[in-house]
């Protein structure tokens, strides 16, 4: 592993090892003719981001790139890029992309599913995302969408459906795969969506990230350029896209209410006039996230989702915690969270409070102490709050709420702000429910309730993590009558980088034995023949496999993409 961009501890988890002597020579042809296609479409159809950010990504036609280098290649521009094993939960990827790190699955698309796979690999992660990336506006936007999709609220019900796309899509990549088996994740996913009535703020943000960062298109509906990396790295919707049937759209923040399959060709796609427009669109959707309206609407969404949130409060404090409840979302007397929760200031945990977890937090807002907001007390009113008969201390709100307690200690920040009051034997007199007892209460200063977000507002809240060691791409394990088809792609790879003399001599053995064992075997007569149209060796014989892979087109039934490749050997010849 190569030097790393700056990967926070919590983050770490996800960070994996690209062992490239994994890859065999057939994921090697099939990055070469995937590669060489829509490189020779997209220098005329891309945006001109992507033509002169491909090389200086770290990304060649010829092979499959190296993490290391394209992290290398990406630092000039602000950026880095870690290896990942396939999907990772999506908070975890919208932060390494709010941190200018772009994940980057190592795994390679099957021979099967050359022109399309809905699961992540090297070539939609590295080919589509990263030429784009040295052009400021998009970069930003990028990082921007991140930022703001990781504060978003999710729903529960929307992770069964998370879950059922994923495995959707890696049941659909895996060659081995039995047609009743994605019949039951189908049927689990159509479950899972009508489940699923209502969008969450999260859904909203990874609509508006699909249809740009993954299929946009930018100009007009009548004359653009792809930028959306599932189009530049698609060797079908690189070119399907343009057909009369997939609709141009105008972008604006109705995107947001546009579904989408992750397993199907897109039916509409949305044009954005320049990349600055994004972030137009994405301020407007911001606007509509709980985090910018609070009030209310933060603290409905934030227990409807039912996971961690950051809530903040007038005093500059901020509570972690999954909030499961509050006496009225209007203005909140009191809140209650589950934890492990922990206290932030400015959003930062401060060293007097790291040690202070629970697993379960009252918040009482509005408190006052001898008449003086309690977060701006000083010693001489939090000593007025003390009742001399019984040594408790009292604080009182104006919405009737109330906390007493044996004050054993209590902390300030340096600006002189109360930060924690630790009581003994506390009691809370909380409006609208029974009091609460409590051996030992810590009291946090808050003021009132101002917003919330997803999240945790400090990552130093999560516990560190290591780098796991796990080392990608998965090793595909070949059947036997298939290895010796393997040992064939290995001689023309060898002889391709040998140069014109080895490729004399090889390719004509390995085409007597394709002949022979492997009749059906398209991909590598068409990498022998694009090779010897290169380096103008040997004609008759890429006539004769030229030949050949017109008749195994009609044998796959027009399945597999070989008429594509027959144009572009044309084309190039």
């Amino acid at each position: 592993m190569g030097t790393l961009p700056n990967v926070p501890a919590h983050l770490r988890q996800f960070v994996v090892e690209q062992d490239y002597a994994r890859y065999t020579a057939i994921d090697q042809a099939v990055w070469r003719f995937v590669l060489l296609q829509t490189r020779a479409r997209l220098l005329e159809t891309a945006h001109a981001a992507y033509r002169e950010g491909f090389d200086r990504t770290g990304i060649s036609v010829e092979r499959i790139p190296s993490i290391d280098e394209m992290n290398d290649k990406l630092a000039r521009f602000g950026w880095g890029a870690v290896c990942v094993d396939g999907f990772i939960p999506p908070r975890a990827f919208q932060e390494f992309q709010a941190r200018g790190i772009l994940p980057i699955a190592a795994d390679m698309r099957s021979h099967e599913h050359v022109a399309y796979t809905p699961a992540p690999d090297i070539i939609h992660e590295a080919a589509g995302h990263a030429p784009i990336l040295p052009d400021p506006a998009y970069a930003a936007y990028l990082r921007r969408i991140g930022e703001i999709g990781k504060r978003a609220f999710t729903l529960p019900e929307e992770n069964r459906v998370f879950t059922a796309i994923h495995l959707l899509s890696e049941v659909k990549e895996d060659v081995t795969r039995r047609p009743e088996s994605i019949r039951a994740v189908e049927a689990e996913l159509a479950s899972a969506i009508a489940a699923a009535r209502e969008a969450s703020e999260a859904t909203a943000l990874s609509r508006l990230y699909w249809w740009t960062v993954e299929y946009g298109l930018v100009g007009t509906p009548r004359d653009y350029k792809l930028y959306g990396a599932g189009l530049l790295s698609s060797l079908r919707e690189s070119h399907t896209c343009h057909a009369p049937e997939v609709t141009k759209i105008p972008l604006d923040e109705a995107v947001t209410e546009v579904s989408y399959d992750i397993t199907k060709l897109q039916p509409q796609l949305f044009v954005t006039p320049d990349f600055e427009t994004l972030h137009e669109v994405l301020e407007r959707v911001s606007k509509t996230l709980a985090v910018n309206l609070g009030g209310a609407v933060a603290i409905e969404r934030a227990i409807a989702s039912r996971e961690l949130a950051s809530a903040r409060f007038s005093s500059g404090a901020w509570v972690i915690g999954i909030l499961r409840e509050a006496s009225s979302p209007a203005a909140p007397a009191w809140l209650r969270f589950e934890g492990p929760a922990a206290i932030a200031w400015d959003g930062v945990i401060q060293a007097e409070q790291r040690a202070i977890r629970s697993s379960e937090q009252w918040i009482v807002t509005g408190l006052v102490a001898a008449g003086a907001r309690l977060e701006a007390a000083n010693d001489a009113e939090l000593a007025r709050a003390r009742d001399e008969r019984s040594g408790r201390h009292g604080f009182t709100s104006a919405s009737g709420a109330r906390v007493e307690g044996r004050l054993v200690r209590h902390a300030r920040a340096r600006d002189g702000r109360l930060l924690h009051l630790l009581l003994e034997d506390a009691r809370l007199e909380l409006p609208g429910r029974a009091p609460v007892t409590l051996a030992e209460y810590v009291l946090v200063p808050t003021g009132e309730f101002l917003t919330a977000e997803a999240g945790a507002i400090d990552p130093s809240f999560f516990p560190e993590t290591d780098f796991p060691g796990t080392r990608v791409p998965k090793p595909r394990e070949l059947p036997q009558s298939e290895l010796g088809l393997l040992e064939l792609y290995e001689a023309a790879w060898r002889a391709h980088h040998e140069g014109k003399s080895a490729v004399a001599d090889v390719y004509p053995l390995v085409h007597q034995r394709l002949g022979r064992e492997f009749p059906k075997e398209w991909l590598l007569r068409w990498n022998l023949v694009e090779t010897l149209q290169k380096l103008g060796a040997d004609p008759e014989l890429a006539a004769t496999m030229r030949r050949e892979l017109e008749a195994l087109e009609v044998i796959h039934r027009y399945e597999q993409p070989i008429a594509t490749g027959l144009r572009y050997l044309a084309a190039h010849a």
